[in-house]
Protein backbone atom coordinates (compact mmCIF):
# COMPACT_ATOMS: atom_id res chain seq x y z
CA UNK A 1 0.00 0.00 0.00
CA UNK A 2 1.14 3.65 -0.69
CA UNK A 3 1.13 6.93 0.02
CA UNK A 4 1.84 9.39 -2.31
CA UNK A 5 2.21 13.19 -2.17
CA UNK A 6 2.32 15.33 -5.01
CA UNK A 7 5.53 17.58 -5.13
CA UNK A 8 6.09 20.36 -7.56
CA UNK A 9 8.83 22.52 -5.65
CA UNK A 10 7.23 24.93 -3.95
CA UNK A 11 7.48 25.33 0.04
CA UNK A 12 3.41 24.56 0.53
CA UNK A 13 3.78 20.86 -1.42
CA UNK A 14 6.79 19.82 0.66
CA UNK A 15 4.48 20.89 4.12
CA UNK A 16 1.54 18.40 2.41
CA UNK A 17 4.46 16.01 1.61
CA UNK A 18 5.36 16.47 5.51
CA UNK A 19 2.16 15.75 6.84
CA UNK A 20 1.86 12.59 4.30
CA UNK A 21 4.83 11.27 5.56
CA UNK A 22 3.64 11.14 9.10
CA UNK A 23 0.42 9.36 8.07
CA UNK A 24 3.12 6.40 6.28
CA UNK A 25 4.75 6.26 8.85
CA UNK A 26 1.99 5.25 11.17
CA UNK A 27 1.26 2.25 8.93
CA UNK A 28 4.00 1.09 7.13
CA UNK A 29 2.98 2.28 4.48
CA UNK A 30 5.28 3.21 1.22
CA UNK A 31 5.75 6.57 0.56
CA UNK A 32 5.49 7.80 -3.40
CA UNK A 33 6.43 11.51 -4.10
CA UNK A 34 4.79 11.90 -7.30
CA UNK A 35 5.68 15.15 -9.62
CA UNK A 36 3.87 15.82 -12.80
CA UNK A 37 6.28 17.40 -15.36
CA UNK A 38 5.57 20.87 -16.47
CA UNK A 39 7.15 23.39 -18.11
CA UNK A 40 6.98 26.28 -15.59
CA UNK A 41 8.22 23.95 -13.05
CA UNK A 42 11.93 23.98 -11.93
CA UNK A 43 12.97 20.42 -11.77
CA UNK A 44 16.04 20.93 -10.04
CA UNK A 45 13.67 22.82 -6.45
CA UNK A 46 11.57 19.38 -7.41
CA UNK A 47 14.53 17.40 -6.56
CA UNK A 48 15.85 19.37 -3.88
CA UNK A 49 12.48 19.58 -2.10
CA UNK A 50 11.97 15.78 -2.29
CA UNK A 51 15.12 15.24 -1.23
CA UNK A 52 14.30 17.13 1.87
CA UNK A 53 11.36 14.57 2.27
CA UNK A 54 13.10 11.72 2.09
CA UNK A 55 16.06 12.64 4.64
CA UNK A 56 13.15 13.39 7.10
CA UNK A 57 11.67 9.81 5.85
CA UNK A 58 15.13 7.99 6.68
CA UNK A 59 14.83 9.43 10.11
CA UNK A 60 11.98 7.51 10.43
CA UNK A 61 13.16 4.41 8.73
CA UNK A 62 10.02 4.55 5.88
CA UNK A 63 10.62 4.21 2.43
CA UNK A 64 10.36 6.33 -0.08
CA UNK A 65 10.42 6.31 -4.17
CA UNK A 66 10.31 9.06 -6.41
CA UNK A 67 7.78 8.92 -9.65
CA UNK A 68 8.06 11.29 -12.76
CA UNK A 69 5.41 11.64 -14.93
CA UNK A 70 4.62 13.81 -17.83
CA UNK A 71 0.94 14.77 -19.95
CA UNK A 72 -1.96 16.52 -18.36
CA UNK A 73 -1.93 15.99 -14.56
CA UNK A 74 -5.44 15.18 -13.75
CA UNK A 75 -5.35 12.18 -16.74
CA UNK A 76 -1.98 11.00 -15.21
CA UNK A 77 -2.90 11.07 -11.37
CA UNK A 78 -5.70 9.64 -12.12
CA UNK A 79 -4.17 6.50 -14.38
CA UNK A 80 -1.76 6.07 -11.64
CA UNK A 81 -3.82 5.80 -9.26
CA UNK A 82 -5.77 2.45 -10.80
CA UNK A 83 -2.58 1.31 -11.54
CA UNK A 84 -1.04 1.61 -7.74
CA UNK A 85 -3.01 0.57 -4.45
CA UNK A 86 -3.05 3.98 -2.62
CA UNK A 87 -4.80 4.83 0.54
CA UNK A 88 -4.18 8.65 0.15
CA UNK A 89 -3.30 10.82 -2.16
CA UNK A 90 -1.82 14.50 -0.48
CA UNK A 91 -1.86 17.85 -2.41
CA UNK A 92 -1.53 20.99 -1.48
CA UNK A 93 -3.59 23.96 -2.67
CA UNK A 94 -2.43 27.93 -2.91
CA UNK A 95 -4.44 30.78 -2.58
CA UNK A 96 -5.83 32.36 -5.58
CA UNK A 97 -8.14 35.30 -6.67
CA UNK A 98 -11.02 32.44 -6.41
CA UNK A 99 -9.46 30.15 -3.90
CA UNK A 100 -10.30 26.65 -5.81
CA UNK A 101 -9.56 28.57 -9.17
CA UNK A 102 -7.99 25.98 -11.68
CA UNK A 103 -6.11 24.25 -9.78
CA UNK A 104 -5.05 20.77 -9.63
CA UNK A 105 -6.36 20.48 -6.20
CA UNK A 106 -9.92 21.38 -6.93
CA UNK A 107 -10.32 19.44 -10.19
CA UNK A 108 -8.81 16.34 -8.13
CA UNK A 109 -11.89 16.77 -5.64
CA UNK A 110 -14.62 16.81 -8.32
CA UNK A 111 -13.39 12.68 -9.59
CA UNK A 112 -14.06 9.67 -8.14
CA UNK A 113 -10.90 8.64 -7.01
CA UNK A 114 -9.84 4.99 -6.15
CA UNK A 115 -7.77 6.66 -3.36
CA UNK A 116 -8.83 9.31 -0.41
CA UNK A 117 -7.37 12.95 -1.53
CA UNK A 118 -6.20 15.32 1.10
CA UNK A 119 -6.09 18.67 0.12
CA UNK A 120 -3.38 20.57 2.43
CA UNK A 121 -4.04 23.74 3.01
CA UNK A 122 -0.68 25.67 4.48
CA UNK A 123 -1.21 28.73 6.79
CA UNK A 124 1.80 28.30 8.60
CA UNK A 125 4.66 26.46 7.96
CA UNK A 126 6.69 26.44 11.80
CA UNK A 127 3.41 24.49 12.84
CA UNK A 128 4.25 20.95 11.42
CA UNK A 129 6.53 19.87 13.71
CA UNK A 130 5.06 21.75 16.83
CA UNK A 131 1.71 19.84 16.44
CA UNK A 132 -0.03 19.11 19.73
CA UNK A 133 -3.69 19.62 19.14
CA UNK A 134 -6.00 18.66 16.62
CA UNK A 135 -9.31 19.67 15.74
CA UNK A 136 -11.92 18.53 13.85
CA UNK A 137 -15.11 20.18 13.22
CA UNK A 138 -18.60 18.79 12.70
CA UNK A 139 -22.52 19.38 11.93
CA UNK A 140 -23.55 18.26 15.10
CA UNK A 141 -23.62 14.55 15.46
CA UNK A 142 -22.78 14.49 11.40
CA UNK A 143 -18.99 12.51 11.69
CA UNK A 144 -18.48 9.74 9.09
CA UNK A 145 -16.60 6.82 9.91
CA UNK A 146 -13.74 7.42 6.67
CA UNK A 147 -13.14 10.97 7.89
CA UNK A 148 -12.90 9.59 11.73
CA UNK A 149 -10.11 7.19 10.87
CA UNK A 150 -8.19 9.82 8.57
CA UNK A 151 -8.64 12.25 11.66
CA UNK A 152 -7.46 9.91 14.62
CA UNK A 153 -4.91 8.63 12.58
CA UNK A 154 -3.40 12.33 11.80
CA UNK A 155 -3.35 12.70 15.77
CA UNK A 156 -1.64 9.37 16.36
CA UNK A 157 0.51 10.38 14.35
CA UNK A 158 1.79 13.66 16.08
CA UNK A 159 0.94 11.92 18.96
CA UNK A 160 -1.66 14.90 19.62
CA UNK A 161 -4.52 15.68 21.67
CA UNK A 162 -8.14 15.72 19.35
CA UNK A 163 -11.06 18.43 19.83
CA UNK A 164 -14.12 17.63 18.08
CA UNK A 165 -15.69 20.17 17.70
CA UNK A 166 -19.50 19.96 17.04
CA UNK A 167 -21.66 23.50 15.70
CA UNK A 168 -25.56 22.89 15.18
CA UNK A 169 -26.56 25.84 13.11
CA UNK A 170 -30.21 27.36 14.45
CA UNK A 171 -31.96 30.97 13.96
CA UNK A 172 -31.80 33.95 16.29
CA UNK A 173 -35.22 33.60 17.53
CA UNK A 174 -34.74 30.28 18.55
CA UNK A 175 -31.42 30.71 19.97
CA UNK A 176 -32.33 33.03 22.22
CA UNK A 177 -35.15 31.19 23.57
CA UNK A 178 -33.12 28.12 24.64
CA UNK A 179 -32.51 27.98 28.18
CA UNK A 180 -29.54 26.40 30.06
CA UNK A 181 -31.69 23.52 31.12
CA UNK A 182 -32.83 22.57 26.88
CA UNK A 183 -28.97 23.79 25.64
CA UNK A 184 -27.51 20.82 27.83
CA UNK A 185 -30.09 17.89 27.11
CA UNK A 186 -29.23 19.05 23.35
CA UNK A 187 -25.80 18.86 23.41
CA UNK A 188 -26.41 15.62 25.96
CA UNK A 189 -28.11 13.96 23.03
CA UNK A 190 -24.75 14.63 20.69
CA UNK A 191 -22.63 13.40 23.06
CA UNK A 192 -24.54 10.13 23.11
CA UNK A 193 -24.86 9.92 19.65
CA UNK A 194 -20.51 10.50 19.41
CA UNK A 195 -20.06 7.97 21.70
CA UNK A 196 -18.51 5.06 20.27
CA UNK A 197 -15.79 7.80 18.31
CA UNK A 198 -15.18 9.05 22.07
CA UNK A 199 -14.99 4.92 22.59
CA UNK A 200 -12.80 4.59 20.50
CA UNK A 201 -10.21 7.39 21.39
CA UNK A 202 -10.17 5.89 24.74
CA UNK A 203 -9.25 2.93 23.49
CA UNK A 204 -6.39 4.77 21.29
CA UNK A 205 -5.58 5.99 24.04
CA UNK A 206 -5.86 9.68 22.46
CA UNK A 207 -6.69 12.57 24.83
CA UNK A 208 -9.80 14.25 23.56
CA UNK A 209 -12.83 16.33 24.37
CA UNK A 210 -15.39 17.54 22.73
CA UNK A 211 -16.83 20.99 22.74
CA UNK A 212 -20.29 22.44 21.15
CA UNK A 213 -21.44 25.56 20.03
CA UNK A 214 -24.94 26.67 18.62
CA UNK A 215 -24.54 29.40 15.59
CA UNK A 216 -26.33 30.85 12.85
CA UNK A 217 -22.83 30.11 10.79
CA UNK A 218 -21.25 27.24 11.25
CA UNK A 219 -18.66 29.09 9.30
CA UNK A 220 -18.37 32.22 11.57
CA UNK A 221 -18.44 30.52 14.49
CA UNK A 222 -15.73 27.71 13.30
CA UNK A 223 -13.04 30.57 12.52
CA UNK A 224 -14.12 32.52 16.23
CA UNK A 225 -13.22 29.41 17.76
CA UNK A 226 -9.93 28.70 15.84
CA UNK A 227 -9.05 32.18 16.71
CA UNK A 228 -9.31 31.70 20.45
CA UNK A 229 -7.62 28.68 20.88
CA UNK A 230 -4.05 27.12 20.03
CA UNK A 231 -4.32 24.46 17.49
CA UNK A 232 -2.06 23.38 15.12
CA UNK A 233 -3.84 21.41 12.17
CA UNK A 234 -7.58 21.44 11.36
CA UNK A 235 -9.16 17.94 9.89
CA UNK A 236 -12.45 19.28 7.73
CA UNK A 237 -14.83 17.00 5.64
CA UNK A 238 -13.72 17.57 1.50
CA UNK A 239 -17.68 18.12 1.22
CA UNK A 240 -19.44 21.41 2.12
CA UNK A 241 -19.96 22.63 5.63
CA UNK A 242 -23.30 24.19 4.46
CA UNK A 243 -26.11 23.00 1.84
CA UNK A 244 -26.54 26.29 0.59
CA UNK A 245 -24.40 28.91 -0.81
CA UNK A 246 -25.41 31.74 -2.64
CA UNK A 247 -24.78 32.49 -6.42
CA UNK A 248 -21.15 33.51 -7.32
CA UNK A 249 -20.00 33.59 -3.47
CA UNK A 250 -17.22 31.70 -2.29
CA UNK A 251 -18.69 27.74 -0.68
CA UNK A 252 -17.64 27.39 2.83
CA UNK A 253 -14.70 25.37 2.38
CA UNK A 254 -13.58 27.95 -0.06
CA UNK A 255 -14.31 30.53 2.73
CA UNK A 256 -12.82 28.47 5.65
CA UNK A 257 -9.24 27.61 3.89
CA UNK A 258 -9.21 31.48 2.49
CA UNK A 259 -9.10 32.77 6.15
CA UNK A 260 -8.02 30.02 8.39
CA UNK A 261 -5.45 30.76 10.88
CA UNK A 262 -4.20 27.36 11.09
CA UNK A 263 -2.79 24.52 8.59
CA UNK A 264 -6.02 22.63 7.39
CA UNK A 265 -6.58 19.35 5.80
CA UNK A 266 -9.97 19.26 3.29
CA UNK A 267 -10.29 14.92 3.75
CA UNK A 268 -12.07 13.44 0.55
CA UNK A 269 -12.79 9.58 1.21
CA UNK A 270 -12.86 7.80 -2.00
CA UNK A 271 -15.22 7.23 -4.88
CA UNK A 272 -16.44 10.74 -3.99
CA UNK A 273 -16.28 13.72 -5.54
Amino acid sequence: MKIIAAVNGLVASEMSALYALRYAALYGYTLTLLHIKNPSDNIDEVENSMTVIEEAAADCELKTERVFLTGNPVKMIRGYLNEVRTDTLFCSTRMRRTFFENSLSEKLSRLALPANLAVVRVARVDSLAATTDIILPIMADRLSVKKFVFFSSMVRAFTATAEIYSISLTGKRKMANMDIGATRDFCQKINERLDHYGQNLKLMNIPFRIKHAIAGSEVDQLLHHLSHQDFQLMIIGGRRLSRFTGLFRESPLERIFRYTPINTIAFYARGKG
